[in-house]
């Protein structure tokens, strides 16, 4: 995972900006780069009929000098000087379509934003889009510094045969090991064996022996896997039921600053009612999520 190049957004409604916060502290030494964007948009400006051309492009300009000054004043302080960093006011209907178009134009390794965990079953927030959409890594920030506890938790599935799913495993290991040696962190694996919640909350399955099962199927080839990357296999856990609980109820067991996960975009229908494991983990999760995508 390339972080030579590093775009994250600024939030008017966050005074600690932690998605600038999380960029800085992952931002090489001496070479990296980072872009912050402020994003702006007016309805009116856009909607036919309610302005006259010359109007809207006044409020247009307007609220983009607006949002320029927000960010000299509460942002600029923050970053390093010279070439490395910039800050922009951008006009954009949709953030995500923004985002989705400027990562491949502008070279973007790793895209940034502050969580807001608010989705529900009518609404599908930016943060689920942009783990969704983006052709990228994208980090959501959560309230604590990365590099707090100095452990991360990379999530895995140990059990796929599916040679996307393996080679994702071994690509959110790859980026776990590489975020660790950059917050001088300890890398911890997961698998998750997993057992739907009605099943778990019906006491239909005898969770501690389908983990016994599991562990002895998967324990040498999973501490193989991770041995390839450096990780000891006492930094391996197994646990058994839904992902979307057990993952944050680990990460807040390690105290991990970071859960790196893999994800692969659902859309239509089934995403909006299924939604990805990750989306799905965002949601009880307090701490960053590193989303990571195939290929």
């Amino acid at each position: 995972m390339k972080l030579d190049n590093i775009l994250a957004i600024a939030d008017r409604d966050d005074p600690r900006q932690l998605a600038v916060r999380a960029a800085l502290e992952l931002l090489p030494a001496a070479m990296g780069r980072l872009r912050v964007v402020g994003f702006v948009h007016e309805h009116a400006a856009a909607e036919p009929g309610v302005l006259s051309a010359t109007a809207a492009a006044v409020l247009q300009r307007a609220l983009l000098a607006d949002k320029r000054r927000w960010l000299k004043r509460c942002v600029a302080g923050l970053l390093p000087g010279g070439e490395r960093s910039r800050i922009d006011a951008v006009w954009a209907a949709d953030l995500v379509d923004w985002i989705v178009e400027a990562v491949p134009r502008d070279g973007i390794d790793l895209v940034v934003k502050a969580g807001h965990r608010s989705e529900n079953l009518f609404y599908t927030p930016t943060d689920w889009q942009l783990l969704r959409r983006c052709p990228v890594p994208v980090l959501i920030a959560g309230s604590g510094p990365l590099g707090k506890s100095r452990r991360i938790l990379a999530a895995i599935d140990a059990g796929s045969t599916d040679p996307v799913q393996i080679a994702l495993n071994r690509k959110v290991l790859a980026a776990a090991v590489q975020l660790g040696e950059v917050l001088d962190a300890r890398v911890h694996a997961a698998y998750v064996v997993a057992v739907s919640t009605v099943a778990k909350d019906l006491d239909l399955i005898d969770i501690a022996a389908l983990e016994r099962r599991t562990r002895a199927k998967l324990a040498v080839p999973l501490a193989a896997l991770a041995g390839e990357h450096g990780i000891p296999a006492e930094n391996v856990v197994f646990q058994a039921g839904p992902p979307d609980r057990v993952l944050p109820s680990i990460a807040a067991r390690l105290k991990a600053d970071i859960v790196i996960m893999g994800t692969v975009g659902r859309t239509g229908a089934a995403g909006k009612l299924l939604g990805n494991t990750a989306e799905q983990v965002l949601h009880r999760l307090h701490t960053s999520l590193l989303a990571v995508r195939p290929g």
